[in-house]
């Protein structure tokens, strides 16, 4: 984007900025394995042991440490998309509204996160599903939202354009590195209707504490949305434990999946507060046309029922089949694997980049005590002085003007960091 946060910021005023003292983060540490040791061991009874790092399931070329941009796709999520291709080629007389990976793609999900299929529905992206819960939610002038800069930017700029249809907005700053969860609490006002959040920042890592920010909204009458696609997948997530009322997560990042293909929670005692906001062929329960000569005569649109669970709500018309035939492939294979073990796998790995960088002019903009799957940094004129030697040693990271993001996934190691860190000091 060409426009900062902090122009942003400005932009979306006047609106209220809340500011005050630094307050630390809670949150559960990670315990760590020795990133050189070749780790055995499989996350439930019965399924494949994958030795970590886990390099001979990926076939790109160089080292990639860009899992927060795009994760490269496995051999679990390709052969998936193979025998989905190969069924659609096979099988023309297929049903496809009843016979297709959805549902098994949903309860991976589900179960990922701590919740019930019948809470999930299949969107197109992560900013889809906030803007379907925004406008269903209808907000507006007496509906308004706080948010704060660590927000994905689209998703700033979707509230920025409310409120200048008239939806109060507040935009809390943050002190340093972090919220101030008082200062959250402060902006909330009896027109607060949505707390709207990353849950992991996508530029500097940030891990919010979402249920905190949940135990605050609530005693306030308001809700919360979180982004959690840079969370899912790569840190351990329960939606119960976190009160959370909407998230949403694109698959193509930790989720390992691929483009086109998100999931949406909703809350199932927040599903009154909705109201429904697009219809098509997902939502019905039952149809009756009445235009055929034969057909009875009633109202020529003929009677229906649509259904309330949360896919019934927001799904419209036919999703991205082949989309979740990769993400069945590769929840499965997340959840032969664990979560939890993927972030032990990943802790010293990004710690041996945070000792290291800040001695050659790095300045951390990732809390150390977040446990994100990624570390951004400070480095003046970063762009322009590494962009040719990380090309050369086609070492592939996010890198900006002036900043650079690194993210760990399961098929990096020890060797992957200490190549990076020698085109990083030089």
């Amino acid at each position: 984007m060409n426009v900062t946060r902090r122009e942003l910021i400005r932009t979306l005023s006047g609106l209220p900025v809340a500011a005050a003292a630094a307050a630390g983060t809670p949150s559960t540490p990670v315990s760590e394995e020795p990133a050189h040791t070749k780790v055995m061991e499989s996350s439930r009874a019965g399924s494949p042991v994958i030795a970590l790092p886990d390099k001979a399931s990926f076939s790109f070329e160089g080292t990639h440490l860009n899992a927060a941009y795009t994760h490269p796709l496995g051999t679990h999520a390709r052969a998936a998309f193979a025998r989905y291709i190969e069924g659609h080629a096979r099988d023309s007389g297929r049903a496809w509204p009843h016979d297709n990976p959805r549902d098994q793609a949903v309860g991976l999900f589900a179960e990922l996160i701590g919740a019930q299929p019948a809470d999930v529905a299949v969107v197109p992206s992560t900013l889809e599903g906030e803007n379907l819960v925004a406008a269903s939610l209808g907000l507006g002038p007496s509906a308004g939202v706080i948010t704060d800069p660590f927000h994905y930017d689209a998703s700033l700029l979707l509230y920025g354009e409310l409120h200048k249809r008239g939806m109060p907005l507040a935009v809390v700053a943050p002190r340093g590195d972090r919220i101030d969860y008082a200062d959250l609490e402060a902006a909330i006002t009896p027109h607060t209707r949505l707390i709207a959040i990353s849950l992991v920042a996508s530029n500097t890592g940030y891990l919010h504490d979402l249920k905190r920010i949940c135990e605050v909204a609530h005693a306030r009458g308001a809700l919360v949305y979180a982004d959690v696609i840079q969370a899912v997948g790569a840190i351990p997530f329960d939606v119960k434990a976190s009160g959370v009322d909407f998230c949403c997560a694109g698959t193509y990042k930790w989720l390992m999946g691929e483009f086109g293909t998100a999931f949406l929670y909703v809350r199932p005692d927040r599903l009154p507060q909705l109201k429904r906001i697009q219809v098509g062929w997902r939502q019905i329960l039952n149809y009756q046309p009445h235009f055929a000569p034969l057909d009875s005569p009633d109202p020529r649109a003929g009677d229906y029922q649509l259904g309330t669970t949360t896919a019934q709500l927001f799904e419209v018309s036919t999703p991205n089949w082949s989309g979740l035939a990769v993400a069945v492939g590769a929840l499965n294979y997340i959840r032969d694997i664990g979560v939890e073990r993927i972030a032990r796998y990943r802790a010293p790995l990004l710690r041996r980049l945070q000792d290291e960088l800040p001695r050659h002019g790095f300045t951390a903009l990732t809390p150390t005590d977040s446990h994100a799957a990624h570390l951004a940094y400070l480095r003046q004129g970063a762009g322009q002085r590494f962009q040719r030697a990380l090309r050369d040693e086609k070492i592939f990271v996010s890198l900006y003007e002036n900043r650079i993001r690194i993210s760990v996934s399961i098929y990096n190691d020890m060797d992957d960091i200490e190549k990076l860190i020698r085109v990083l000091k030089t």
